[in-house]
Parts: C-alpha cells; structure tokens; sequence
C-alpha cells in the first residue's frame, strides 16, 4: 500500500529533527575545537617566538554549502533516499 502524505511529511519532520540535532551538535564540537585551537597556537607562537621560529597562521574556518541535484520537492520517493538522508550519504557524491 502506497503511503499517504501526511506519512511522508512525519518521517520528513523526523529525518529533518535528527538532521538539526546532528548540525547542532556538530556545531558545539566546533566551537570547542576552535576555542582548543586558538589555545594551541597561542602557546606554539609563544615557544616559536622563544626559538625564533615564525608564527602559526590562524583562521582556519571553512564554510560549506549544500548543493542538491534536485529541487526542494523532486527527491526521489523510495527508504533508500531517506536511509541516505539519514546516514549523510545523500549528498556525498563527488562533483
């Protein structure tokens, strides 16, 4: 039996909900890196600069952007496209 729309819409509203608890916590790891490294350079700058050895560059953030080879409302209806939204492989393709 083909599903309904309103069960497409609660497992996208469920695939959507852990998607954003992932990005969230991805982003509180990053932010503590980040803070670790700035830590990190500060004192290799600090030992560099007793040896006379040049300063570690900083800044390192990297930003991203989704690309989708579809629309917003054409991804393919099937459990593997949302098996592959799941485990981030969705859009893992090389370009």
């Amino acid at each position: 039996m083909a599903k309904s729309i309103q069960e497409w819409i609660n497992e996208g509203e469920v695939i959507y909900k852990a998607a954003m608890e992932e990005y969230h916590t991805l982003e509180r790891q990053l932010d503590e890196l980040e803070t670790r490294l700035a830590a990190k350079q500060e004192e290799v700058n600090r030992v560099a600069a007793l040896l006379g050895k040049p300063p570690v560059e900083g800044n390192r953030r990297l930003a991203a952007q989704l690309v989708s080879e579809h629309g917003p409302n054409s991804v393919p209806n099937s459990q593997a496209t949302i098996a592959r939204a799941l485990t981030g492989s969705f859009g893992a393709r090389a370009r």
